[in-house]
Protein backbone atom coordinates (compact mmCIF):
# COMPACT_ATOMS: atom_id res chain seq x y z
CA UNK A 1 0.00 0.00 0.00
CA UNK A 2 0.87 3.77 -0.11
CA UNK A 3 3.93 3.64 -2.56
CA UNK A 4 2.23 5.31 -5.66
CA UNK A 5 4.43 8.07 -7.29
CA UNK A 6 0.54 10.40 -8.12
CA UNK A 7 -0.76 12.23 -4.97
CA UNK A 8 -3.73 14.75 -4.51
CA UNK A 9 -5.02 16.74 -1.71
CA UNK A 10 -8.41 16.59 -0.96
CA UNK A 11 -10.66 18.68 1.55
CA UNK A 12 -13.63 15.54 1.85
CA UNK A 13 -16.79 16.12 4.21
CA UNK A 14 -17.77 20.07 3.00
CA UNK A 15 -21.35 21.72 3.45
CA UNK A 16 -23.07 24.60 1.05
CA UNK A 17 -26.75 26.19 1.25
CA UNK A 18 -28.07 23.38 -0.18
CA UNK A 19 -28.56 21.62 3.39
CA UNK A 20 -26.80 23.91 6.66
CA UNK A 21 -23.64 25.68 5.16
CA UNK A 22 -23.96 29.33 4.31
CA UNK A 23 -21.62 29.02 0.92
CA UNK A 24 -23.19 28.49 -2.52
CA UNK A 25 -21.55 25.80 -4.26
CA UNK A 26 -19.99 28.46 -6.69
CA UNK A 27 -18.63 29.96 -4.08
CA UNK A 28 -17.19 27.20 -1.99
CA UNK A 29 -15.63 25.62 -5.20
CA UNK A 30 -13.74 28.97 -6.00
CA UNK A 31 -12.57 29.06 -2.17
CA UNK A 32 -11.14 25.80 -2.67
CA UNK A 33 -9.32 26.40 -5.74
CA UNK A 34 -7.65 29.64 -4.18
CA UNK A 35 -6.98 27.26 -1.02
CA UNK A 36 -4.86 24.88 -3.48
CA UNK A 37 -7.06 21.88 -2.98
CA UNK A 38 -7.14 19.30 -5.61
CA UNK A 39 -10.07 17.16 -4.99
CA UNK A 40 -13.69 18.77 -2.88
CA UNK A 41 -15.87 16.24 -1.61
CA UNK A 42 -19.31 18.16 -0.55
CA UNK A 43 -21.68 16.34 1.31
CA UNK A 44 -24.78 17.85 2.01
CA UNK A 45 -27.50 16.63 4.13
CA UNK A 46 -29.69 14.08 2.68
CA UNK A 47 -29.53 15.88 -0.73
CA UNK A 48 -27.52 15.06 -4.07
CA UNK A 49 -28.18 19.08 -5.42
CA UNK A 50 -24.57 19.63 -6.03
CA UNK A 51 -24.74 16.65 -8.17
CA UNK A 52 -27.68 17.23 -9.94
CA UNK A 53 -26.95 20.58 -10.61
CA UNK A 54 -23.74 19.50 -12.69
CA UNK A 55 -21.03 20.51 -10.64
CA UNK A 56 -19.49 16.52 -9.95
CA UNK A 57 -15.89 16.83 -12.25
CA UNK A 58 -13.66 18.55 -13.15
CA UNK A 59 -13.89 22.76 -12.39
CA UNK A 60 -11.36 23.93 -14.00
CA UNK A 61 -8.17 22.12 -12.12
CA UNK A 62 -10.33 21.18 -9.15
CA UNK A 63 -12.54 18.20 -9.13
CA UNK A 64 -15.57 17.74 -6.92
CA UNK A 65 -16.36 14.45 -5.64
CA UNK A 66 -20.10 15.70 -5.50
CA UNK A 67 -21.75 13.35 -3.09
CA UNK A 68 -24.57 13.53 0.34
CA UNK A 69 -24.51 13.26 3.74
CA UNK A 70 -26.88 10.46 4.76
CA UNK A 71 -28.47 9.68 8.87
CA UNK A 72 -30.80 7.29 10.32
CA UNK A 73 -34.70 7.92 11.08
CA UNK A 74 -32.81 9.10 14.54
CA UNK A 75 -30.11 11.81 13.01
CA UNK A 76 -27.27 9.14 13.92
CA UNK A 77 -25.21 6.92 11.88
CA UNK A 78 -23.76 9.05 9.62
CA UNK A 79 -22.35 8.37 6.09
CA UNK A 80 -20.30 10.12 3.62
CA UNK A 81 -21.78 8.46 0.45
CA UNK A 82 -20.11 9.30 -2.88
CA UNK A 83 -20.15 8.14 -6.63
CA UNK A 84 -23.98 7.53 -6.89
CA UNK A 85 -26.77 9.23 -8.70
CA UNK A 86 -29.69 8.98 -6.68
CA UNK A 87 -30.43 8.55 -2.74
CA UNK A 88 -31.28 5.65 -0.89
CA UNK A 89 -35.01 5.75 -0.31
CA UNK A 90 -34.97 4.26 3.37
CA UNK A 91 -33.42 5.51 6.77
CA UNK A 92 -31.94 2.12 8.02
CA UNK A 93 -28.51 2.50 7.58
CA UNK A 94 -27.65 -1.26 6.94
CA UNK A 95 -29.88 -1.10 3.79
CA UNK A 96 -28.16 2.79 2.51
CA UNK A 97 -24.75 1.38 2.95
CA UNK A 98 -26.08 -1.79 0.44
CA UNK A 99 -27.85 0.59 -1.70
CA UNK A 100 -24.56 2.84 -1.96
CA UNK A 101 -22.69 -0.62 -3.11
CA UNK A 102 -24.94 -1.76 -5.45
CA UNK A 103 -25.14 1.07 -7.08
CA UNK A 104 -21.16 1.58 -7.26
CA UNK A 105 -20.47 4.27 -5.20
CA UNK A 106 -19.23 3.73 -1.39
CA UNK A 107 -20.14 4.76 1.60
CA UNK A 108 -17.89 6.26 4.67
CA UNK A 109 -18.67 6.33 8.00
CA UNK A 110 -18.81 10.05 9.28
CA UNK A 111 -17.42 11.21 12.90
CA UNK A 112 -18.77 7.27 13.93
CA UNK A 113 -17.76 8.40 17.89
CA UNK A 114 -18.39 12.08 18.02
CA UNK A 115 -18.99 13.23 21.49
CA UNK A 116 -21.33 15.87 22.70
CA UNK A 117 -20.92 19.34 23.83
CA UNK A 118 -23.43 20.84 26.88
CA UNK A 119 -24.62 23.81 24.35
CA UNK A 120 -27.70 23.89 22.05
CA UNK A 121 -27.00 22.06 18.93
CA UNK A 122 -23.75 20.33 19.94
CA UNK A 123 -25.42 16.97 20.57
CA UNK A 124 -23.32 14.05 19.22
CA UNK A 125 -24.38 12.44 15.93
CA UNK A 126 -22.81 9.09 16.03
CA UNK A 127 -23.22 5.62 15.26
CA UNK A 128 -25.81 3.91 16.54
CA UNK A 129 -26.40 1.41 13.91
CA UNK A 130 -24.38 -1.67 16.39
CA UNK A 131 -22.60 -4.03 13.61
CA UNK A 132 -23.77 -2.57 10.73
CA UNK A 133 -20.25 -2.04 9.72
CA UNK A 134 -20.53 -4.46 6.45
CA UNK A 135 -19.66 -2.60 3.24
CA UNK A 136 -18.35 0.34 4.86
CA UNK A 137 -15.74 1.84 2.82
CA UNK A 138 -13.86 3.29 5.58
CA UNK A 139 -13.91 5.79 8.12
CA UNK A 140 -13.70 9.21 9.13
CA UNK A 141 -11.32 9.35 11.36
CA UNK A 142 -10.07 13.00 12.03
CA UNK A 143 -13.44 15.53 12.18
CA UNK A 144 -12.08 19.01 12.97
CA UNK A 145 -16.10 20.25 14.02
CA UNK A 146 -16.61 17.28 16.20
CA UNK A 147 -13.57 17.38 17.84
CA UNK A 148 -13.90 20.80 18.56
CA UNK A 149 -17.43 20.37 20.07
CA UNK A 150 -16.45 18.34 22.40
CA UNK A 151 -17.38 19.29 25.76
CA UNK A 152 -18.17 22.96 25.09
CA UNK A 153 -20.07 24.39 27.71
CA UNK A 154 -20.48 28.05 28.46
CA UNK A 155 -17.80 27.45 30.21
CA UNK A 156 -14.93 27.16 27.72
CA UNK A 157 -16.81 28.49 24.49
CA UNK A 158 -14.86 31.62 24.14
CA UNK A 159 -11.50 29.87 24.97
CA UNK A 160 -12.80 27.09 21.95
CA UNK A 161 -13.79 30.13 19.99
CA UNK A 162 -10.46 32.08 20.46
CA UNK A 163 -7.93 28.82 20.10
CA UNK A 164 -9.61 26.18 17.88
CA UNK A 165 -7.07 24.41 16.58
CA UNK A 166 -5.98 23.55 19.95
CA UNK A 167 -8.82 20.55 20.24
CA UNK A 168 -8.46 19.30 17.03
CA UNK A 169 -4.71 18.34 17.15
CA UNK A 170 -5.10 14.47 17.03
CA UNK A 171 -7.40 11.92 15.05
CA UNK A 172 -10.54 10.53 17.45
CA UNK A 173 -8.76 7.40 19.08
CA UNK A 174 -12.39 5.98 19.28
CA UNK A 175 -12.54 6.70 15.46
CA UNK A 176 -9.74 4.87 15.23
CA UNK A 177 -10.68 1.71 17.08
CA UNK A 178 -14.09 1.60 14.91
CA UNK A 179 -11.56 1.52 11.69
CA UNK A 180 -9.97 -1.06 12.63
CA UNK A 181 -12.97 -3.14 12.34
CA UNK A 182 -13.71 -2.05 9.69
CA UNK A 183 -10.79 -1.61 7.62
CA UNK A 184 -10.67 0.45 4.54
CA UNK A 185 -9.87 4.04 4.12
CA UNK A 186 -9.24 6.29 7.05
CA UNK A 187 -9.68 10.50 5.82
CA UNK A 188 -9.97 13.13 7.82
CA UNK A 189 -12.71 15.95 7.19
CA UNK A 190 -13.66 19.56 7.98
CA UNK A 191 -17.04 18.71 8.00
CA UNK A 192 -16.94 22.83 6.67
CA UNK A 193 -20.30 24.71 7.56
CA UNK A 194 -18.92 28.48 7.65
CA UNK A 195 -21.59 29.06 10.11
CA UNK A 196 -22.37 33.24 9.92
CA UNK A 197 -24.61 35.09 12.67
CA UNK A 198 -26.09 38.52 12.77
CA UNK A 199 -27.86 40.56 9.89
CA UNK A 200 -26.15 42.58 7.21
CA UNK A 201 -22.37 43.98 7.72
CA UNK A 202 -22.93 43.38 11.59
CA UNK A 203 -22.06 39.82 11.80
CA UNK A 204 -19.70 36.90 12.55
CA UNK A 205 -18.73 33.94 10.47
CA UNK A 206 -17.45 31.32 12.28
CA UNK A 207 -14.29 29.16 10.70
CA UNK A 208 -14.78 30.23 7.38
CA UNK A 209 -14.25 27.96 4.23
CA UNK A 210 -10.91 29.47 3.72
CA UNK A 211 -10.10 28.50 7.17
CA UNK A 212 -11.15 25.11 6.97
CA UNK A 213 -9.14 24.58 3.65
CA UNK A 214 -6.21 24.84 5.51
CA UNK A 215 -6.42 22.65 8.17
CA UNK A 216 -7.11 18.63 7.37
CA UNK A 217 -6.64 17.06 4.51
CA UNK A 218 -6.93 13.53 3.09
CA UNK A 219 -4.09 12.99 0.78
CA UNK A 220 -5.46 10.52 -2.16
CA UNK A 221 -2.65 8.39 -4.06
CA UNK A 222 -2.73 6.83 -7.83
CA UNK A 223 -1.02 4.99 -10.05
CA UNK A 224 -1.84 6.73 -12.91
CA UNK A 225 -3.10 10.58 -13.77
CA UNK A 226 -6.70 11.05 -13.35
CA UNK A 227 -8.33 11.00 -16.50
CA UNK A 228 -9.93 14.27 -17.95
CA UNK A 229 -13.05 12.58 -18.30
CA UNK A 230 -15.67 13.47 -15.05
CA UNK A 231 -16.52 9.83 -15.11
CA UNK A 232 -13.14 7.76 -15.06
CA UNK A 233 -11.93 10.45 -13.00
CA UNK A 234 -14.20 9.59 -10.17
CA UNK A 235 -13.85 6.07 -10.44
CA UNK A 236 -10.10 6.37 -9.95
CA UNK A 237 -10.81 8.57 -7.12
CA UNK A 238 -13.48 6.09 -5.26
CA UNK A 239 -11.05 2.95 -5.97
CA UNK A 240 -8.34 5.08 -4.19
CA UNK A 241 -10.39 4.96 -1.46
CA UNK A 242 -11.79 1.93 -1.21
CA UNK A 243 -8.65 0.49 -1.31
CA UNK A 244 -7.50 2.60 1.33
CA UNK A 245 -4.38 4.29 -0.90
CA UNK A 246 -4.42 7.53 1.35
CA UNK A 247 -3.29 9.20 4.44
CA UNK A 248 -3.54 12.13 6.37
CA UNK A 249 -2.04 15.15 7.52
CA UNK A 250 -2.97 19.02 9.39
CA UNK A 251 -1.16 21.63 7.07
CA UNK A 252 -0.65 23.73 10.14
CA UNK A 253 2.25 21.64 11.20
CA UNK A 254 3.83 21.51 7.74
CA UNK A 255 3.00 20.26 4.02
CA UNK A 256 3.04 16.27 4.31
CA UNK A 257 3.53 15.63 0.40
CA UNK A 258 5.50 12.64 -0.13
CA UNK A 259 5.08 10.68 2.80
CA UNK A 260 4.47 7.10 2.24
CA UNK A 261 4.40 3.81 3.61
CA UNK A 262 3.91 0.30 2.75
CA UNK A 263 4.39 -2.97 4.52
CA UNK A 264 7.54 -5.49 3.49
CA UNK A 265 8.34 -8.83 4.94
CA UNK A 266 9.62 -7.86 8.21
CA UNK A 267 9.19 -4.47 8.32
CA UNK A 268 7.73 -1.09 7.18
CA UNK A 269 8.91 1.37 4.39
CA UNK A 270 8.63 4.99 5.11
CA UNK A 271 9.40 7.89 3.09
CA UNK A 272 9.44 10.86 5.79
CA UNK A 273 8.90 14.83 3.82
CA UNK A 274 9.64 16.15 7.24
CA UNK A 275 11.35 15.28 10.69
CA UNK A 276 9.03 14.15 13.28
CA UNK A 277 8.29 11.50 15.76
CA UNK A 278 6.44 8.36 14.72
CA UNK A 279 4.82 6.01 15.84
CA UNK A 280 3.32 2.39 14.85
CA UNK A 281 0.45 1.08 16.79
CA UNK A 282 -1.72 -1.67 16.48
CA UNK A 283 -5.16 -2.00 18.74
CA UNK A 284 -3.85 1.02 21.08
CA UNK A 285 -0.60 -0.48 21.88
CA UNK A 286 2.47 0.87 20.63
CA UNK A 287 4.92 -1.34 18.36
CA UNK A 288 7.54 1.03 17.28
CA UNK A 289 8.60 4.53 18.51
CA UNK A 290 10.94 7.37 17.60
CA UNK A 291 12.28 10.45 16.07
CA UNK A 292 13.57 10.40 12.27
CA UNK A 293 14.20 12.74 9.85
CA UNK A 294 13.03 13.29 6.66
CA UNK A 295 14.08 10.58 3.77
CA UNK A 296 13.80 6.69 3.16
CA UNK A 297 13.63 4.28 6.13
CA UNK A 298 12.90 0.69 6.75
CA UNK A 299 11.37 -0.24 10.19
CA UNK A 300 12.19 -3.66 11.67
CA UNK A 301 8.72 -4.07 12.70
CA UNK A 302 6.18 -7.03 12.15
CA UNK A 303 2.34 -5.70 11.60
CA UNK A 304 0.56 -8.59 11.17
CA UNK A 305 -2.77 -6.69 11.15
CA UNK A 306 -4.45 -2.83 10.52
CA UNK A 307 -2.42 -0.33 12.22
CA UNK A 308 -1.97 3.20 12.07
CA UNK A 309 1.42 5.13 11.53
CA UNK A 310 1.41 8.93 13.29
CA UNK A 311 3.94 11.35 13.05
CA UNK A 312 3.90 14.05 15.88
CA UNK A 313 5.50 17.53 15.95
CA UNK A 314 5.59 19.25 19.17
CA UNK A 315 3.07 16.80 20.42
CA UNK A 316 0.73 17.35 17.59
CA UNK A 317 -0.47 14.95 15.12
CA UNK A 318 1.05 16.00 11.62
CA UNK A 319 0.26 13.22 9.78
CA UNK A 320 -1.71 9.96 10.52
CA UNK A 321 -2.09 7.16 8.15
CA UNK A 322 -3.84 3.72 8.16
CA UNK A 323 -2.10 0.50 6.64
CA UNK A 324 -4.31 -2.37 5.97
Amino acid sequence: MMLSLIEKKAVLHVHTDASDGTGSIEEVVRIARTAGVDILGINDHNTLDARERGFGGWNSSLFVLAGAELEDSEENSHLLVFGIDELPRTWDTLDQISFVNENGGIAIAAHPTEAPGKLPRTRSYSWKAGNAVKGLSGVEIWNYMSLWKKGISPFNAAAKLKYPDRHVEHPDPSAVEFWERTGGCAIAGPDAHALRFGIGRIGLEVFPYDMMFRRLLTHILFDTCLSDSDEIAEKQILSALREGSCFTSNILYGDASGFRAGREEGGILLNLPGAGEVTISQSGAILWQNHLEAGCHRINCEVTKRASISVLREGRTWIYCAIQ
